[in-house]
């Protein structure tokens, strides 16, 4: 396994939720019924797993890593998925904090929910758009071989620190069946 191959999964496992979340934005803009604990449960998945975690191990690992290997070439890219990342954060916490009075019944907070809603799907498709036809590519292409083993050794053991010996694989884990259950919800349901 390489780091890409790491990275890429973690991807594939937040696209799914993205695609979770954005029917339940279009629902909730169609006037539709949406489980609110459902929303918190995703953007606390987001705040954790796509900020905390992933994010992260490119901010302390990976992208130090390419800039070293590739000089001036990444360091546009990388500026900016920092800054969307810093920005999604941003997303994350005010939605976390409008769903509090969404629940009350605040018609102002449901509308300022569904923009934030939007903004940070848009945000959060292109950011990992470009990670993969970036980011991946970069690292596979420009690090060498020896270097790419210590990145993900780096990446286990960062990972490790977070969630103990062995628990970011139960982490996905757990999160694939929630992931499922949620697809199994909001995708047949109308």
């Amino acid at each position: 396994m390489k780091p890409s191959d790491l990275l890429s999964d973690e991807l594939d496992q937040i696209l799914c939720m993205l695609d979770i979340l954005e029917v339940m934005h279009e629902r909730l803009s169609q006037g539709k019924p949406v489980n609110l604990d459902d929303l918190k449960r995703i953007i606390q998945y987001f705040k954790i797993f796509a900020n905390r975690t992933h994010n992260k191990k490119e901010e302390k690992i990976l992208f130090p890593a390419l800039r070293r290997h590739t000089g001036a070439q990444s360091n546009d890219i990388i500026n900016q998925l920092k800054s969307e990342n810093s920005l999604a954060e941003l997303y994350l916490t005010s939605l976390k904090h409008i769903i509090k009075d969404v629940k009350k019944g605040s018609f102002q907070a449901k509308e300022k929910m569904l923009t934030l809603l939007k903004k940070y799907l848009v945000l959060e498709k292109t950011h990992l758009h470009n990670e993969q036809i970036f980011v991946i590519p970069l690292c596979n292409q420009e690090i060498p071989e020896d270097k790419q083993e210590k990145i993900l050794k780096e990446f286990q053991a960062y990972d490790e620190k977070l969630f103990g010996h062995g628990m970011q694989r139960k982490f996905h884990k757990a999160f694939g069946k929630v992931i499922k259950n949620l697809q199994k919800h909001y995708y047949t349901d109308n």
